[in-house]
């Protein structure tokens, strides 16, 4: 197993420790240096060589883009922040991830677990319940949790995401792209233009001798079950 040599950047001293807490069962992380600032971070990656950057994007006066626009760029990075609106810019320069404070465990493992391997094709790749998801909403995008999530519709070639009644966005993917991407223990299809999280299932209600219907927590909406779905959705809830 390949040893990556990090190197945690972040200019708050229980930021730091926070994340040095959560890496300790990662043998593969070998945490070689510590900064509080740009210039000390600058200093500590051309003395030591990381091949891999824990790094905060508030670093006081300074960013960790300054950091990056003032070094040569031979490591893989991920930011770990508390600000989800510079996403966009840190993907568009290959980050390997991008990480929202407070860091769950969960969601550092599956940034672990894509070292070595940070451009894998969206088509196979498969959400966590803890990654955050860019949506659209009236001109504007922001990130919601992958578990947040009650239910999306179809919506043409787009679809819509739910949180409890209150639609919070669209996303251009399929039914069948979300399929491949969701947390398969977390959410299933239910009819054609549907996913639900089961998480959120409250009752499974048959509505004549061929419908069926699903009522889910804190919403007042009831999702259409087609025949097609129905084995399925029993089948993860053990109901015979």
């Amino acid at each position: 197993m390949k040893t990556w040599r990090a190197i945690i950047i972040d200019d708050e001293p229980l930021a730091r420790l926070e994340i040095k807490r959560l890496l300790a069962v990662h043998s593969q992380i070998n945490i070689v240096g510590e900064a509080d600032s740009v210039p000390t971070a600058k200093a500590s990656i051309e003395k030591l060589q990381p091949d891999l950057l824990f790094l905060d994007i508030d670093l006081g006066t300074q960013s960790g883009f300054d950091l990056l626009e003032c070094t040569e760029r031979n490591f893989q990075i991920i930011f770990v922040t508390a600000y989800d609106k510079f996403a966009i810019r840190a993907f568009k320069i290959n980050a390997l991830d991008y990480l929202l404070k407070p860091v769950h465990p969960e969601r550092l493992n599956e940034s672990i677990n894509r070292l070595g391997n940070p451009f894998k094709s969206e088509s196979k790749f498969e959400l966590g319940p803890f990654d955050k998801i860019l949506i659209g909403n009236h001109g504007c995008s922001k990130f919601i949790s992958v578990n947040s999530i009650t239910y999306i519709v179809a919506f043409g070639d787009y679809t819509r995401i739910f949180i409890a009644d209150e639609l919070k966005g669209l996303v251009h993917h399929t039914i069948k792209k979300w399929m491949e991407r969701l947390p398969e223990n977390m959410f299933a299809q239910v009819h054609r233009s549907f996913i639900i999280n089961i998480n959120q299932v409250e009752e499974i209600k048959k509505t004549d001798n061929t419908h069926f219907k699903v009522s889910l927590k804190q919403t007042k909406s009831m999702i259409p079950v087609s025949r097609k779905y129905l084995k399925q959705l029993k089948t993860k809830f053990r109901i015979d």
